[in-house]
């Protein structure tokens, strides 16, 4: 009696391992369908970003000098708020180290404004722009991507 008692108990987790089996497979399928979405949603929202960005790259090269200096200020401005806001949420250390290079790389972004508006010579004012403007499109994407860990 035990022995057959112990067959079946066998044999039913043997069957219940198969449709387990069969349940991780299709959870596999459905995990690797999602993946592959959210892939294609990053992707698009990745070549809309480049597109504004190539877009504001042209205007810039197209805005007065005094304009796109007074327009990077008031954006630097805007950010080191943002950054403060996220100083403020505290939490984890690895956020906090985030925070932390997020003001360094304000700090860096404020100093090649001073550069730039340093300059005197156009055509090395329009050259060094190029650069600040990733400057400023790294740190925008640093600071969002913060404050959508944090819940902002």
């Amino acid at each position: 009696m035990k022995k057959a008692i112990l067959t079946c108990l066998a044999l039913s987790l043997c069957a219940l391992s198969l449709r387990a089996e069969d349940s991780l497979n299709d959870q596999l399928r459905r995990a690797a369908e999602k993946l592959k979405n959210e892939f294609s949603k990053v992707k698009e929202q990745g070549e809309v970003k480049g597109r504004e960005w190539f877009k504001k790259a042209k205007e810039h090269l197209t805005t007065s000098r005094e304009e796109y200096l007074k327009q990077s200020a008031d954006v630097l401005n805007r950010w080191k708020a943002d950054i403060d806001v996220l100083k403020d949420q505290g939490g984890r250390d690895y956020f906090k180290t985030r925070v932390t290079a997020l003001e360094q790389h304000h700090a860096f972004a404020v100093n090649e404004l001073e550069a730039l508006t340093a300059m005197t010579d156009e055509a090395q004012f329009r050259a060094r722009q190029k650069s600040f403007d990733k400057t400023l499109w790294t740190l925008e994407a640093a600071v969002e991507q913060a404050q959508e860990e944090a819940g902002l």
